[in-house]
């Protein structure tokens, strides 16, 4: 068996002590003993007490003692010290800024959602954003480490350098410059990680870890709304493609979803689909007709995406979702008479307003530097 030295010693340890440290966070509500580690990562019990013991001192475990009534030591008990760290998401909508601060366990401790006015530029909507997300972390006022990961959601695709490419249909204010400028803006949070998420991924991921995508399926998720944008899964997994635009078909003449938008809202006099939908389920017949017939112009483009990626599930998110009754049906049927077999068909079930930030807070909590001083 070779000798294990040096360096290699330090990696294995570190690797080790991630393993705990994750082995904790995946379940915040669970107590653990050095036994329940060791067992999970294949440890010797001393190993993993080691371990334990290391993250306890080092604030990213909590210890308490539990005692069995009997004699003998109390039990050592391990959870994760959620307030570690804090993470947050803002979701840079068509419309509406939504910022959420969260600890290490994904739970929402603050959030912010307002119309943001349509601002005109990068520079006025990073200023928006920064002035959010520092607000809630100061209002933040219980014991935390700060505030360590932020992904930011928008309309426009993000490639895999962090870049921002805007769509033909993107706000004015979803540039390239927006990274930059609103990095300047929260210099004073030390050591933040900061990373930029197309809004259809980042909704994707809510639904794939709190709604009806499923791990290891192929699926396609069209968030549908004011913007209307794509993510396909490939094994469950978001497949973003050389560029990070995978997918990204909402905004071309020829699939026509930007052109369907402004006329069902020109037609019903709706300010939003948001508007439109809500007054359909509220008993509206002629909205309730609009929204099938906006449905049925979706088809085209849906049709080359199940085309393209030969998907076993589609799932419609965005402010369409709650409105499965109105528009499933003459998606579905309008697919048929296409394709004649479609995949199985559902609509979102994470809440359209809040999918976005949920999905920027579970990539956030990937980005935190775990288990660091």
């Amino acid at each position: 068996m070779p000798q294990i030295i040096g360096s290699d010693v330090s990696s294995l340890r570190h690797v080790n002590r991630d393993g705990a440290l994750q082995h904790l966070r995946r379940t915040p509500d669970s107590v653990f003993t050095a036994s329940d580690i060791a067992d999970g990562l294949g440890l010797s019990r001393p190993t993993a007490a080691r371990l334990l013991t290391e993250l306890s001192e080092s604030g990213w475990a909590t210890l308490e003692l539990a005692h069995s009534g009997s004699a003998g030591r109390p039990t050592r008990t391990f959870t994760i010290n959620r307030r570690r760290r804090l993470v947050a998401a803002l979701d840079l909508g068509a419309n509406n800024l939504l910022a959420a601060v969260a600890d290490l366990s994904g739970t929402v401790l603050r959030r912010h959602y307002a119309p943001h006015g349509h601002p005109g530029s990068a520079e006025l909507m990073a200023q928006q954003a920064a002035a959010a997300l520092l607000r809630l972390v100061e209002e933040e006022t219980g014991p935390h480490g700060g505030l360590s990961s932020v992904v930011v959601s928008l309309p426009a695709t993000v490639d895999r350098d962090g870049r921002i490419l805007p769509w033909s249909d993107s706000p004015a204010w979803a540039t390239a410059a927006l990274p930059s400028l609103l990095g300047e803006l929260l210099q004073e949070l030390p050591g933040l990680r900061l990373r930029f998420e197309g809004v259809p991924l980042a909704a994707a991921e809510a639904e794939l870890q709190h709604g009806e995508l499923q791990a290891g399926e192929d699926a396609v998720f069209v968030l549908a709304g004011d913007i209307t944008g794509v993510a396909p899964l490939i094994e469950g997994r978001p497949y973003r493609g050389a560029t990070g635009a995978a997918g990204a078909i909402g905004g071309l003449d020829s699939v026509d979803w930007r052109a369907a938008t402004a006329a069902v809202l020109e037609e019903t006099g709706a300010q939003t689909l948001d508007e439109l939908v809500a007054s359909g389920l509220a008993g509206d017949s002629d909205a309730a007709a609009a929204l099938s017939r906006y449905a049925e112009h979706l088809a085209p483009g849906v049709e080359v995406l199940v085309r393209a990626f030969d998907p076993a599930r589609l799932v419609l998110g965005g402010c369409l979702a709650p409105a499965q009754e109105l528009v499933l049906g003459p998606l579905g049927a309008a697919l048929g008479r296409t394709l004649g077999t479609t995949p199985t068909m559902v609509c979102a079930s994470v809440d359209h307003v809040d999918a976005p930030m949920l999905g920027g807070l579970s990539a956030a909590l990937d980005h935190v530097e775990w288990g660091t001083p």
